[in-house]
């Protein structure tokens, strides 16, 4: 069952965090740097001087409109990198970068980042696996916005967290290990944040989520799953 949902809902993850990569190396390199929440750790187009490695908390990374509205990419978290895009010709940075949460980082120069790149197979993989990621992300972005209503959206988000930070406990109930806002959700999708609490809420007097302290439990995957396939359902 969980392979299955995995093939169709993996594709969809904006959750970064916990990733398997080994930086070890290049770290050396890099000096560590805090950050508080909601505090900008770079803007796009900025000619890019370092590039970050992830070490623990969340960093959102959002695009902005000429006219100034946001709209997210992706939340990175532990082993995760941002900035890897500057290291194309330009040098340039694709998105924002902003904390959602007290954040940690390694900051190495990227003229070092792109020298031990070259020298470590290993680094390159994972840079190009990462970069891979989240251009299939923006892909499905796109087709999201274009197409699936947000009821839909939002039962696949849980689906796709269910399965990489997924425990299971009986049956097809999962409950999810990692916790999250309705805000971080809403800019993820391109929604409102009422948008995304009015869903959950219809979600949770259904029985299809319960909310336990601070984590979502999955009553059963496979509903919920079907749920994020229904096109017909209302906003």
């Amino acid at each position: 069952m969980i392979k299955s949902l995995e093939q169709k809902f993996s594709v969809l993850n904006p959750w970064f965090d916990n990733l398997t990569y080994n930086w070890d190396e290049i770290k050396e390199h890099g000096t560590k740097v805090t950050y508080k929440k909601n505090e900008m750790i770079f803007r796009q187009n900025e000619k890019a001087k370092m590039i970050y490695i992830v070490l623990h908390g969340r960093v959102r990374l959002f695009l902005l409109s000429p006219d100034g509205e946001e709209k997210a990419i992706c939340i990175v978290g532990k082993n995760g990198v941002i900035g890897e895009c500057s290291l194309n010709d330009d040098g340039l940075y694709s998105t924002n970068a902003i904390t959602s949460s007290e954040v940690q980082v390694i900051a190495i120069p990227r003229t070092s980042l792109a020298d031990k790149t070259n020298q470590n197979p290993l680094y390159s993989q994972q840079l190009l696996d990462l970069m891979s990621k989240k251009y299939r992300l923006l892909c499905m972005h796109t087709l999201q916005l274009s197409y699936i209503k947000s009821l839909p959206r939002i039962c696949a988000t849980f689906v796709h967290l269910s399965i990489k930070y997924g425990e299971k406990l009986n049956d097809n109930k999962v409950k999810l290990t990692i916790s999250f806002t309705h805000q971080e959700m809403a800019d993820l999708l391109g929604v409102t944040r009422v948008t995304v609490a009015k869903n959950i809420k219809w979600l949770e007097e259904n029985e299809f989520i319960k909310k336990v302290g601070r984590n979502y439990v999955i009553r059963d995957l496979d509903e919920l799953a079907d749920l994020a396939n229904n096109e017909l359902l209302l906003d």
